[in-house]
């Protein structure tokens, strides 16, 4: 098995410990606003993948269903064409299709949250420093917090890479054999099925550019150690500290970047990348269709 429910339960449990936990009220408040960006942005995700579904089920009534036509291929041991063999075969298809896509939303959404809770200890992390000058006996603490980002950040992604890896594929996949369909469909041929491949083709995008750009944010996050740093007055303390401060710097130099299995990193390039590839295969088939 790629994921355990174990290893995901001692992840998230993870961040209900120290040095991870909050431990005043400014930093709950920091929790709490990347809390609302983490359902925001998985309540939009999940709208968009629902309108799909929903699209794709009353396309397959009004066209499939109709005549007489299962929405999906199978080979069932038995006859499906009776009325009411036929229902039951449809229905299941239709309830088997929502539940994969609501799994699917499942996951994107604990990886991508996962992503912005690093983002949010980082955030901790630099309220933590700026009371440096007055309780110099954190620095320590924050140091060890700040290796221990790092390591939770490495057991993530190697957690999750196959799973980003197999989403990556497959995404990458549909959104090329749907613009081969859209690139063979005329604009006078509008209906419900092109409809739903547009949508379709929509939620494949949206669900690797969530990943690429929160794995950005991420890795821009924990490069902005050093910038706040030097924000503090730092010059004021001494030798010993200084030297803390100095090994935060340079570990921060080298930054967080999820990669999926060591083929794809998680970044704005990538998604760039991927659509140049896309747009110059959909221009590709479109002259050849023409020729």
């Amino acid at each position: 098995m790629w994921v355990i429910k174990e290893h995901v339960i001692t992840i998230i449990n993870v961040l209900k410990k120290k040095p991870f936990k909050p431990s005043e009220s400014c930093e709950v408040i920091i929790r709490q606003k990347y809390d609302k960006t983490i359902k925001k942005y998985a309540v939009w995700y999940y709208g968009l993948v629902q309108v799909t579904v929903i699209c794709i089920i009353l396309n397959a009534i009004f066209m499939d269903f109709i005549e007489g036509n299962l929405t999906y291929k199978a080979w069932v041991p038995f006859d499906y064409t009776l009325p009411i063999i036929f229902l039951l075969m449809f229905t299941h298809q239709m309830i088997g299709m929502s539940i994969c896509a609501a799994v699917n939303v499942a996951c994107d959404s604990l990886i991508t949250g996962l992503l912005q809770e690093i983002c949010c200890q980082f955030e901790i992390l630099e309220y933590r420093l700026t009371k440096i000058l007055y309780e110099k006996h954190i620095l320590r603490d924050c140091v060890r917090h700040h290796n221990r980002i790092y390591e939770y950040a490495h057991i993530v992604n190697r957690r999750f890479a196959k799973i980003i890896a197999l989403q990556f594929a497959v995404s990458m996949l549909v959104v090329c054999a749907n613009l081969y369909k859209l690139a063979a469909i005329s604009l006078l041929m509008i209906n419900g099925s092109l409809v739903t491949l547009i949508l379709y083709t929509a939620c494949m995008l949206s669900q690797i550019f969530l990943y690429c750009w929160f794995g950005n944010e991420l890795k821009l996050r924990s490069t902005k150690v050093a910038n706040s740093i030097y924000n503090i007055k730092w010059q004021e303390l001494d030798n010993k500290n200084k030297k803390s401060f100095l090994l935060i710097m340079r570990r921060s130099m080298i930054p967080i970047e999820f990669k999926s299995a060591i083929v794809i990193t998680l970044n704005l390039d990538s998604f760039v990348a991927l659509l140049k590839t896309s747009y110059s295969a959909y221009n590709i088939l479109k002259r050849a269709q023409q020729d």
